[in-house]
């Protein structure tokens, strides 16, 4: 069994020292960091990969550990699928405690219901767009240029690569609106 510690800074005027050091002190083994435009959380990657099980990852508060509620779910059931157990020092959660297994569930159901929310919200704001004639998707491309693009493709006279080219259109758009002409041609 492993303590692993794990710091995270997200603003340039922060410092990962008062983290590694309290994390140093309550045992940690091995500390990963990740610091300011580390988008990629490569030391949080690290700590995953090398993590066994029955390991224990500590974190100093759980807003280093993870970005949001979904992200802190899926970081802790990827642990807990592993058997690996967290304690976060500043809100004094530990997993290896039934105490610390009810939290997280807790914040299961918060990430669950969170998820939930922003799904509404979506769905409310797309709906209200609609209602006020506002149309959703992607701009339709310009049907001159789609006319041009078909007439050239017809002469014959130009390959699709020079089709694109010209108009700056996607071949895709090109052969969609060709299907489109032929349909309509056809009715």
């Amino acid at each position: 069994m492993a303590k692993l510690g794990y710091a995270r800074v997200s603003v340039d005027k922060q410092s990962l020292d008062k983290q590694v050091s309290i994390l140093t002190e309550f045992g940690c083994r091995k500390i990963f960091t990740d610091e300011k435009n580390n988008t990629e959380r490569t030391g949080l990657q690290a700590m995953l990969e090398y993590a066994r099980e029955g390991d224990i990852v500590i974190v100093y508060k759980l807003d280093r550990l993870a970005k949001s509620i979904q992200d802190l779910q899926k970081i802790t059931k990827e642990l807990k699928g592993r058997e690996i157990d967290l304690i976060s020092l500043t809100q004094q959660i530990d997993t290896s405690a039934k105490e610390g297994e009810i939290i997280f569930h807790m914040i299961e159901v918060c990430a669950e219901f969170e998820k939930e929310l922003i799904i509404e919200r979506i769905k409310a704001g797309v709906e209200n767009a609609r209602e006020k004639g506002v149309k959703i998707g992607r701009k339709e491309a310009n049907r001159v240029l789609k006319e041009k693009a078909y007439e050239m493709y017809h002469s014959g006279e130009y390959t699709m690569k020079e089709i694109t080219q010209e108009t700056g259109l996607a071949r895709a758009t090109i052969y969609r609106y060709i299907e489109q002409k032929k349909f309509q041609n056809e009715t």
